[in-house]
């Protein structure tokens, strides 16, 4: 869709998702959707759960969206089409207990043919976060790349409320939280 990283799909845990590929590429893709809990046929990986999805055809997902958290999607097909935008964000929000934050913001890294990049872009294409004192924001970092990055805020510390998608039982404060791969 001329965008890196593609489309953040936002939905609420129990809902009813299909997503619709039309491979419009000249190669064959599919679409993994990372930690979500998705029957086998619908786990889109080429030669083992599906056939790949060759040019000029179309794969409907279909799956009940499993567990709350921050999640992600990309291609599991084709050496480049993560870097060229095959991947997002696939955030399930909780039916209850959510907190409320002012901003809530999907960070993507990667290291790839571009460098190291934030959204897609290299540094001095980035944007900043821009808040107001007082003001809560959640940022969801995920790491589409091949290495660990240590993220951290320009002298403000961070409190971990997540891990792999997953809330976690007792939050905790950080400088600097390493976001592996996947």
């Amino acid at each position: 869709n001329g965008q890196v990283p593609g489309p953040t799909i936002r939905v609420t845990e129990g809902d009813r998702v299909r997503v619709i590929l039309k491979n419009e590429l000249p190669e064959s893709t599919a679409i993994h959707f990372h930690g979500l809990i998705t029957p086998n046929a619908m786990d889109g990986v080429p030669y083992i759960t599906q056939p790949p999805i060759r040019p000029g055809q179309s794969f409907t997902y279909a799956f009940v969206a499993r567990p709350a958290g921050t999640h992600m999607y990309h291609s599991h097909h084709g050496v480049d089409q993560i870097t060229k935008g095959l991947l997002g964000a696939f955030i399930v929000r909780p039916k209850t207990g959510e907190p409320r934050v002012s901003a809530d913001v999907v960070m993507v890294v990667n290291d790839g043919p571009l460098g190291f990049t934030l959204n897609g872009k290299s540094f001095p294409a980035t944007q900043p976060i821009v808040v107001k004192q007082g003001q809560q924001i959640r940022i969801r970092y995920m790491n589409e790349g091949q290495t660990f990055h240590p993220m951290h805020l320009h002298g403000l510390v961070q409190r971990v409320i997540a891990k792999d998608g997953r809330r976690l039982k007792d939050s905790y404060l950080a400088d600097t939280v390493n976001v592996a791969p996947g």
